[in-house]
C-alpha cells in the first residue's frame, strides 16, 4: 500500500493535510482523510462546487499540477479537498471502502483499491464522453443499428418459407472484423454486437460506458454508407410484408369459402328437413314403415313356418329310423350287448336324436366308438324305483322290471299326455 514519501510534492501535501486538519501532525491528521468517491476533470465541463471552492483548479493540494481531481474529505471538520492520482493514497481509497461496504480496513485488497480508482476514473471519463458525443452517436446508431444486425452478420442458413412461399435466411451476427478498414471488400463487426448487445458479455455499454475508437470509425463508416443499405433492407422487408399479406389474402380467401360451403349444407340441410316434414312425405313414410313392418312380420312367420316343417320332418325321419326292423341292426346290438332299441329308450331330445343316429349308423353297417358305445350304455340304465312305481299308480300293464330308466320315462309321460307328438322322458 502506498505511503507518502520524502519526496517535495509528498512533503507539501503532508504540511497541507495537517494544516487543515484537527490533529497537529501527520499520523494522526492522515486518519480525518477519506476519498468520497468524487472526480472531476476538465473534459466533464462545468467546475463543480468541490473543486472550486479550493481555489487551485488543476493543482493537487500538494501545488503539483493535475488531470484528475479527486475529491478527499475531512471527516473530523468537513473540509474538503482535492488531490491529484498520484496523491490518492490506497489508505484514502481503504477508508472509503470500508465505511461504504461496512467492513474492516484490514481485509481490503490493493485490487480493490486499483478496482476503485479505475470505476471512478472510468465513471468520468465516460460522463465527459457522452456530454461531448452523447447526442451524435445515438443519432447514428439509431439510424444504422437495423442495418446493422442485418448487413455485418454471418447468413447461417437459407430455407423456403412454404407457408409465406419465399426463401428466408438466418443470420448471425458478425463478432470479428473482416479485411482492412476502408477497402471495398472490408467486413465489419458488427457495431450492435460490440456497443450492447444482450449476448455479448464484453459489450462496451456494460464493460467502458462509451464506445471505443475502433467502434466509433466503424460506426461512422456505417453511417455513410446506410441511405442504400436502408433502401435494400426496406426492399427485403417489403418483400416479406407483401408475403405475409398475401398468405393473409388466402387464408381470407379459404376462410370465406368454408363459411360459404357451410352456409350453403345448413341451407341444404333445412330444404332437406322442410321436404322431409312436409305431410304427404311423413303420411308416405308411416305408410313406408306399415309396409316393412308387415314383410317383416310375413318373413318371420315363414321363417317360423319352415322351422316347425324342419323339425317335423327330421322328428318324422328319425322315428322312422328308431321304428324300422332291420337284422343288420339286431345283429349289431347282440354284437356290443345292447338291446335292440327304440324311441322308447330315449331320455330326452338329445338321447332320441343320438340313438336315431347310431341306429342309422349301425344299420349301414358302420362300427361304433367307445365313446359312442358308453353314451349307449349310460341310456340303457334299468329304470328307477320310482319310477316303476309311478308308472304302476298309473295304471301301467306290461314287465316293469325290464324296463330301461329312458323307456320308463317314455311310458310315464305317455300316461300324462296322450295327445303329445313326441313324448319327453325326463321323469
Amino acid at each position: 500500500m502506498r505511503e507518502l514519501g520524502n519526496g517535495h510534492w509528498d512533503k507539501a501535501l503532508m504540511r497541507n493535510m495537517v494544516s487543515l486538519s484537527t490533529a497537529d501532525n501527520y499520523e494522526e491528521a492522515k486518519d480525518e482523510w477519506l476519498a468520497t468517491g468524487n472526480v472531476w476533470w476538465v473534459g466533464n465541463g462545468e467546475i463543480p462546487d468541490w473543486v472550486a471552492n479550493t481555489n487551485h483548479q488543476a493543482k493537487c493540494l500538494c501545488g503539483h499540477n493535475i488531470v484528475y481531481h479527486f475529491e478527499i474529505l475531512n471527516t473530523t471538520n468537513g473540509v474538503r479537498e482535492c488531490v491529484g492520482s498520484d496523491h490518492i493514497n490506497s489508505y484514502l481509497i481503504m477508508r472509503q471502502i470500508a465505511q461504504e461496504k461496512g467492513i474492516d480496513i484490514s481485509t481490503i485488497t490493493e485490487q480493490e483499491v486499483e478496482d476503485w480508482k479505475k470505476e471512478r476514473v472510468g465513471s468520468m471519463k465516460a460522463e465527459a464522453w457522452w456530454k461531448e458525443n452523447g447526442t451524435s452517436f445515438d443519432m447514428m446508431f439509431e439510424k444504422v443499428k437495423e442495418i446493422d444486425v442485418w448487413f455485418n452478420a454471418r447468413v447461417k442458413s437459407r430455407w423456403y418459407n412454404s407457408r409465406l412461399r419465399i426463401f428466408e435466411e438466418t443470420r448471425e451476427l458478425r463478432k470479428r472484423a473482416e479485411g482492412t478498414y476502408g477497402d471495398s471488400n472490408y467486413k465489419m463487426a458488427s457495431v450492435v454486437w460490440r456497443w450492447n448487445s444482450e449476448n455479448n458479455p464484453k459489450a462496451q455499454f456494460r464493460t467502458r460506458g462509451y464506445p471505443n475508437d475502433r467502434l466509433m470509425q466503424d460506426l461512422a463508416l456505417l453511417f455513410i454508407k446506410s441511405d442504400p443499405l436502408i433502401k435494400q433492407l426496406e426492399a427485403v422487408k417489403l418483400e416479406k410484408k407483401l408475403a405475409e399479406e398475401a398468405y393473409e389474402e388466402r387464408i381470407r380467401i379459404q376462410q370465406e369459402e368454408r363459411r360459404a360451403r357451410e352456409e350453403e349444407r345448413r341451407a341444404r340441410q333445412a330444404e332437406e328437413q322442410r321436404i322431409y316434414n312436409l305431410p304427404e312425405n311423413v303420411e308416405k313414410r308411416r305408410l313406408a314403415e306399415e309396409e316393412r313392418q308387415r314383410i317383416r312380420a310375413e318373413y318371420r312367420a315363414n321363417q317360423a313356418r319352415l322351422k316347425q316343417e324342419r323339425e317335423a320332418a327330421l322328428l318324422k325321419s328319425r322315428k322312422e329310423v328308431l321304428a324300422v326292423k332291420s337284422e343288420d341292426f339286431e345283429d349289431a346290438c347282440d354284437y356290443y350287448g345292447i338291446p335292440a332299441f327304440d324311441e322308447t329308450y330315449a331320455q330326452n331330445d338329445w338321447s332320441f336324436e343320438f340313438l336315431a343316429s347310431i341306429k342309422g349308423q349301425m344299420i349301414e353297417g358302420k362300427g361304433l366308438t367307445t365313446n359312442q358305445i358308453n353314451s349307449l350304455r349310460n341310456i340303457f340304465v334299468p329304470a328307477t324305483e320310482k319310477q316303476m312305481h309311478l308308472l304302476d299308480s298309473l295304471g301301467y300293464v306290461g314287465s316293469i322290471e325290464t324296463l330301461t330308466k329312458g323307456q320308463a320315462g317314455y311310458l310315464i309321460n305317455k300316461h300324462k299326455y296322450p295327445n303329445s307328438e313326441r313324448h319327453s322322458n325326463d321323469n
